[in-house]
């Protein structure tokens, strides 16, 4: 999997227009779904990096699935979900890079040590199964102090979290700091409990042409007031889901820069 670095709007943006290897991905994206407009889901042949074996992979018309006139356009990012691992395209490729990353660190250090903000998805659990010292949470209520445990949970605000300083090599963050009221307290409680030379990985869904975040609620003395309308995500833990407290722009980048 190629890894690019994009520290400024216009440099992504001009990759996004010129870049060959983009204009390769449409023309596969549309060619498989010219001949697949008609189904309501179907399977792809592959290779899964996380399994390191061939799989089929799941393509749906699940989570925001485009119509169009000439059919629908899945959500790549949030299905084609393989049939082993059964995670979805996101995991798959957060997790391909945290392999090579632990790999790479294990050769020079004895123990790694990685939290993911997640305990109860099967990322997690892959997580669990394949490496030691790993921890995880979720967000069980605002009232629960950090590091309690609750029918095997543990529960974390992220915005502030429990563990010492300097307590992990690794952080992992899969869709979560869109979820929270003051991103910028999360990510320096973040930078406060990775060790030295730690790493973090995170996926968000990001808005590539807006250079400010924009606020969609905040919540003020416990309570919260919606500044646009509501939207939800999927959360394992809520039927109604997860609240949407921001939509990210580039400005992000400099929350980082300034921890």
């Amino acid at each position: 999997m190629k890894t690019r670095k994009f520290h400024k709007q216009q440099d992504f943006q001009n990759f996004w227009k010129n870049d060959p290897d983009v204009r390769e991905h449409w023309q596969f994206e549309t060619a498989i779904m010219s001949r697949r407009s008609k189904a309501q889901s179907f399977l792809l042949d592959g290779y899964c990096k996380v399994c390191d074996k061939p799989t089929t992979f799941l393509v749906d018309r699940l989570f925001g699935a485009q119509e169009t006139p000439q059919g629908w356009t899945p959500n790549w990012r949030e299905r084609l979900v393989c049939t082993h691992c059964k995670l979805i395209n996101r995991q798959r490729a957060i997790l391909h890079v945290i392999k090579d990353t632990i790999a790479t660190r294990a050769a020079n250090e004895h123990s790694i040590s990685l939290y993911a903000m997640e305990q109860i998805t099967p990322l997690f659990a892959w997580l669990n199964q394949h490496f030691d010292n790993v921890t995880g949470s979720e967000y069980l209520g605002e009232k629960i102090e950090g590091g309690t445990i609750i029918k095997g949970m543990r529960h974390e605000n992220i915005e502030a979290l429990s563990f010492a300083d300097q307590s992990f090599d690794i952080i992992l963050s899969n869709d979560v700091l869109e979820h929270v009221n003051l991103p910028e307290r999360a990510v320096a409680e973040i930078y406060r409990i990775l060790k030295p030379g730690g790493e973090f990985f995170m996926t968000v869904p990001f808005h590539p042409n807006a250079l400010k975040t924009v606020r969609r609620a905040e919540l003020m003395a416990g309570q919260i007031k919606h500044l646009l309308s509501p939207i939800y995500h999927g959360n394992p833990l809520s039927e109604k889901g997860s609240l949407v407290f921001n939509d990210f722009g580039w400005d992000l980048l400099e929350q980082f820069k300034a921890v």
